[in-house]
């Protein structure tokens, strides 16, 4: 094997290639990889005595010591040291440091080191890697301090042979080529500063190899080195590997006896453009390694986060990585674009996260005009995968609440840029964050909003959740760029702020109708549900028509009841349009409850104020019969809501399978872990996935089931589709149906319902 010397040649962009695959290039890799050796040591180069502050290209503001930093930080690495109790990042040479180290005990706050003992803030001396040259090499052109080519460096600490040492290990550029090789120093301390640089491996490939990642096998308690192998234009793709590392020494690292290279990846995806960098990898709950990488072009806003599912950490012919789904897993949030460059790290509270960087939105990522920004998330495991979270999320459930009607009023629609800063789409697995803190008060606790969709690429679902609590549940399923909606409550997190996940891409819109507070006495009483108007099969809703339908004094709602609850539903409209509930003699807002086609029935849930003579109205957009249920209503007096993170208490594909035609199901929704023992009311989504047939799906509390044939829809079956309802349904109070909601299906279909809170 050829080591190459370091080499500083003319400043260029870090590049990445659409490269195409050869077998043969595989073999070449391998057989490279399997023949890698530590290069020779030696005492670490002094540091330069005449660098001046210079940045590492215009656009990058100073790093200076002891200062709180904000700016560009590409290809993040996070550790926690127990002992200071502080967050480490690190990352690619910025700023005028070759590894700028800063510090953080929130994750949010970043202050970078002050100087190595030397008060002259001019001088270089802060810098985690003051001379990154290993011994018997040296710069051959260009400002020796400011090469082009230090990437991605990461930081673990490192135990064997009765030593310890903090050990970096960083890709440097060797060659004007662009080639780059892995090298390693040793700290006692992690903010460095990190000295004794040595060579430890390179590839024969034409570019070498670059993004060292370090992974800790908390199930074997290995250690091994992870890296990127660049490729080679026009003959084979980039590709992820692994070999098993040991500390030999306080200054030394070597590869383990008898260890050799585990082929990972390659790329292949049609999102990840030839390219995969940036592994990292953490054992989840389910036992199994795994692998976070990035994807796609650098400099692109397709740049992405990807994830794979790895077999048994050993050697092997074939990569030993899945993707999970296509792979890509986070791409985009709101002000944030093109999120990539990995590092997953343990957190102070032993929780796992991930470090990215990402381009602010609207700039278009491109160097040097741009700058790439630390984000860390915390990795929430759910049944569905891992989901992403920067935010504080929520703890514990929620003080009891009642009920305000504030709308229905339009917080956001990205088809015309309002409640946001652009009027593009979200993208696929892009998570958009919606602050509330003006449409609520410091004591709410929840809101009830409308979600629709318009535009979407393809079939998927959204989420909505409070920020930094993911939870398993969709909120909407859409198969097409029909416009689509459904009800939901919403948790708020500690800063009144909520997220919402796209599955495929899609335009958004979300519409305000109502907030959840623990300082108000309105309340909601669940009722039985009763149908109150059914338009067919003769007085349908002409186009552009509305129909009063009174309230109070039917379904057991009485005067003083100021809102609602309801299921508002279309059937046979003469073309595609929209339903509007709202209070009669008011004016009509211009949002919609339900969007419907001509295919099928549509329906969704709404809580609508009254007039002041007990009713409601509902406007049709085209000709259409109306179907009105009655749920609940609220009033002075009542049950308050107790919200907690959404939670599944029933799913047919992993329990009994399909439910069958016209097949009653029981659902316990209280006790552990569900809502409180007493509760006399639920808020439920209900999801009906894989249907046999068209029909319906009607819930009700187990203690009082309708006679056949007089049930009441909360949602509508298509065939092969999946669709949902958000309801409040009474459960039973005593007897074996206590603490109880039962559902019927009139055709076979699987069945998911999720809780989000209890009513007592």
């Amino acid at each position: 094997m050829t080591v190459f010397p370091p080499h500083s040649g003319p400043r260029v962009p870090r590049s990445r290639h659409r490269l195409a695959v050869q077998v043969a290039g595989l073999f070449l890799v391998l057989a490279t990889l399997l023949s890698a050796t530590v290069a020779s040591s030696g005492s670490a180069g002094a540091a330069p005595e005449d660098n001046r502050y210079q940045p590492s290209f215009v656009g990058a503001p100073y790093f200076a010591p002891g200062a709180v930093y904000t700016e560009n930080f590409p290809d993040p690495d996070v550790v926690w040291d127990p002992e200071t109790q502080k967050y480490y990042a690190f990352s690619t040479t910025t700023g005028g440091v070759y590894v700028p180290v800063m510090w953080s005990t929130d994750l949010v706050k970043w202050t970078a080191r002050t100087n190595h003992a030397i008060a002259n803030p001019n001088w270089q001396f802060h810098d985690a890697l003051p001379d990154p040259s290993p011994a018997g090499s040296a710069w051959t052109s260009g400002d020796p301090r400011f090469p082009d080519g230090l990437w991605a460096p990461t930081v673990a600490k490192l135990s064997g042979s009765g030593s310890s040492a903090w050990v970096m290990f960083y890709a440097l550029r060797v060659n004007d080529a662009g080639r780059h090789c892995i090298d390693y120093a040793t700290s006692q301390t992690p903010d460095g500063p990190y000295t004794s640089p040595k060579q430890f491996f390179c590839s024969t490939t034409p570019l070498g190899v670059i993004d060292p990642d370090v992974f800790t096998d908390t199930a074997t308690g290995k250690t091994w080195l992870m890296w990127q192998d660049q490729g080679e234009v026009g003959k084979y793709w980039s590709s992820l590997w692994m070999r098993e590392i040991s500390l030999t020494s306080a200054q030394s690292v070597d590869w383990a006896p008898s260890s050799t290279p585990v082929y990972l990846m390659n790329a292949g995806a049609a999102w990840e453009n030839g390219v995969v960098e940036n592994p990292s990898m953490v054992r989840t709950s389910d036992g199994v390694p795994t692998l976070f990488y990035s994807g796609g072009l650098w400099d692109s806003v397709g740049y992405s986060v990807g994830m794979a599912k790895c077999g048994p950490l050993q050697f092997s012919w074939t990569p030993i990585c899945s993707r999970v789904g296509s792979g890509q897993s986070m791409s985009a949030r709101q002000g944030m674009r093109g999120i990539g460059g990995s590092a997953v790290f343990s957190g102070a509270d032993g929780a796992n996260f991930i470090a990215n960087h990402y381009w602010r939105e609207g700039i278009e990522p491109g160097y040097p005009g741009n700058q790439r920004r630390l984000v860390s998330d915390r990795l929430h495991e759910t049944p569905g995968g891992i989901a992403f979270s920067h935010e504080q999320g929520p703890v514990g459930i929620a003080a009891s609440s009642g009920y305000v009607s504030v709308g229905p009023t339009r917080v956001l629609d990205t088809r015309y840029g309002f409640g946001t800063t652009s009027t593009r789409a979200l993208e696929s697995g892009e998570v958009f964050t919606l602050d509330l803190s003006a449409q609520t008060t410091s004591t709410t606790t929840a809101v009830t909003l409308n979600i629709a969709i318009d535009g979407a690429v393809g079939p998927g679902y959204l989420t909505a959740y409070p920020c930094g609590d993911p939870p398993v549940a969709a909120s909407l399923n859409y198969v097409d760029a029909a416009v689509a909606g459904n009800a939901a409550t919403v948790r708020l997190n500690p800063s009144r702020k909520l997220c919402i996940y796209v599955q495929s891409s899609t335009h958004l819109i979300v519409d305000l109708q109502g907030r959840y507070d623990s300082a108000v006495n309105a309340a909601i009483t669940p009722v039985e549900p009763t149908r109150v108007l059914d338009t067919r099969p003769s007085n349908t809703v002409p186009a552009g028509g509305f129909v009063e339908v009174p309230i109070v004094g039917y379904a057991g709602v009485p005067s003083g009841a100021t809102a609602v609850l309801v299921s508002v539903a279309a059937d046979g409209a003469a073309g595609p349009g929209y339903l509007t509930a709202w209070q009669c003699g008011g004016k009509r807002p211009t949002v919609a409850n339900v969007n419907y086609g001509t295919k099928w029935p549509a329906g969704n849930g709404a809580i609508v104020p009254l007039s002041q003579s007990g009713s409601m109205c509902v406007y049709s957009q085209h000709r259409a019969d109306v179907i009105v249920d009655v749920f609940g209503y609220v009033s002075a007096s009542g049950q308050r809501l107790r919200i907690a993170s959404p939670t599944r208490v029933f799913d047919s594909r992993t329990s009994l399978g399909v439910v069958g035609a016209g097949q009653t199901v029981p659902v316990q929704v209280t006790g552990a872990g569900k809502a409180a023992a007493g509760s006399t009311a639920v808020e439920v989504n209900v999801t009906a996935t894989d249907a046999r047939a068209p029909g319906w799906v009607s819930v009700f509390p187990c203690s009082a089931p309708p006679a056949r044939g007089s049930e009441t829809a909360v949602l509508n079956l298509v065939t092969g589709q999946t669709k949902a309802a958000h309801v409040v349904v009474p459960v039973g109070v005593s007897g074996t149906s206590a603490g109880q909601i039962c559902l019927r299906t009139q055709n076979a279909t699987h069945l998911v319902v999720d809780l989000s809170g209890g009513y007592n």
